[in-house]
């Protein structure tokens, strides 16, 4: 850090120390809490270093943003504040590290595929470019199939349905790789005897406005879900499973876009449980006669507080509900958080990051383990085959639907 000059005046400096808590670097004591712990395994991938929590901070405090932006920590970190937990002052990182994120100086460090995303995002709706005509396609297609799949002629996949009392917003995986997930969805919809639909005006349940600490692009992608779902005169908007999603449309939404959205939002596996605890759902445990980890998703657990509405859905599912150590707000991060896994580059990292939670869920001892977010789904799959665990990995509603009784 030769010829490196504090500059408490820099624009990242002034981002900060506006709220009692949170953005409050200045009052950071450099203890170190931090450092201990971030799961980044111990070792270099390539250029990759990994983060130092504290380091990140101080070079915030201390106005360093050119250091800090060509340190590479940005995009290591995977914003799962794990450090955030056992900070004195109440630092939370993933808000120090968006905003320097955010540094025009930054923005050349943006992944490819993110930006990509960000636009077709903007301009079509979906962060694959999946359009309005692909959607209604798609979606009609897996409509004629639907009524096989639950016994019934008459049951459809509907969409843009004024007055229904749920719109589901799915993540854009289930438009495009995993079909069977969306259709899974539905059969869950469908044994609840609500009124339902999704919408052509707004397929995806991301925001990757969140990852790069842009607060304009992240308000504007919120209104796309919010003003469409506002007309359609719903209820209720059900979430995908998705962690990042989740965290911005129902924790950050209101500050966003600066009020409360004329409905109410929950998850699809706490929507689940919801109808499960009225009697309205039922499931059937032996169809997974064996016990389940549970691996919890930062952004839904951590950064969200949702931590028993999916242990109690899956323990309805199978055998039993084994916990992975350490858990809940001590959870080890999957590896492929804060914008990572949306990186197509980003695998030999990707790898290594989610060593940790490898090797956890090897200790498991299970070959069996959900996750309440499709994000993780797919990264824990990924370190199941590469580290070569043979551990199955589901998600939490798809094992529901699956043992759902109609």
């Amino acid at each position: 850090m030769k010829n490196a000059r504090i500059n408490q005046d820099a624009a990242l400096c002034k981002m900060h120390n506006h709220l009692t808590a949170g953005d409050n670097i200045a009052e950071c004591l450099t203890c170190g809490a931090c450092n201990s712990r971030c799961t980044w395994f111990d070792g270099t991938v390539d250029d990759h270093k990994g983060p130092i929590p504290r380091q990140i901070v101080r070079m915030a405090t201390l106005g360093l943003e050119q250091q800090l932006v060509d340190s590479g920590m940005l995009w290591d970190c995977l914003l799962c504040n794990r450090c955030t937990e056992v900070c004195p002052m109440g630092i939370t990182m993933d808000l120090v590290v968006r905003k320097a994120r955010s540094l025009d100086i930054a923005e050349d460090l943006v992944a490819g595929d993110l930006k990509k995303g960000i636009k077709n995002r903007l301009e079509l709706g979906d962060v694959n470019a999946f359009s309005k005509e692909d959607f209604v396609e798609t979606i009609e297609w897996i409509s004629e199939e639907f009524g096989d799949y639950v016994d019934d002629p008459e049951a459809e996949i509907p969409y843009d349905r004024k007055g229904s009392k749920f719109l589901y917003l799915p993540n854009p995986r289930e438009l495009g790789l995993n079909l069977l997930h969306l259709t899974a969805m539905g059969k869950l919809f469908y044994g609840m005897k609500e009124t339902w639909t999704l919408s052509s005006a707004h397929t995806d349940v991301t925001n990757w406005g969140y990852f790069v600490g842009r607060d304009d692009i992240a308000r504007k992608m919120a209104l796309m879900v919010v003003e469409p779902a506002e007309k359609l005169g719903i209820e209720t908007l059900v979430l995908s499973e998705c962690g990042h999603g989740y965290h911005v449309l129902k924790v950050l939404l209101e500050e966003l876009i600066g009020r409360k959205p004329n409905f109410t939002v929950i998850s699809i596996p706490e929507l689940a449980l919801e109808y499960a605890r009225k009697g309205v759902l039922k499931f059937d445990p032996s169809v997974h006669p064996y016990k389940v980890g549970y691996h919890d998703p930062c952004n839904l657990a951590r950064k969200s507080g949702v931590y028993d509405a999916p242990r109690e859905l899956l323990a309805m599912c199978c055998e039993g509900v084994v916990e992975l150590s350490p858990n809940r707000e001590d959870a080890l991060c999957c590896g492929g958080g804060g914008g990572m896994l949306q990186d197509s580059t980003s695998t030999k990292v990707r790898m290594t990051t989610g060593k940790p939670k490898a090797m956890q869920m090897k200790a498991m001892g299970l070959p069996n383990l959900a996750t309440a977010c499709l994000s993780c789904h797919r990264q824990l799959g990924e370190l199941s085959k590469h580290y070569e665990l043979g551990i199955k990995v589901d998600t939490v509603a798809s094992m529901a639907s699956e043992a759902l009784v109609l």
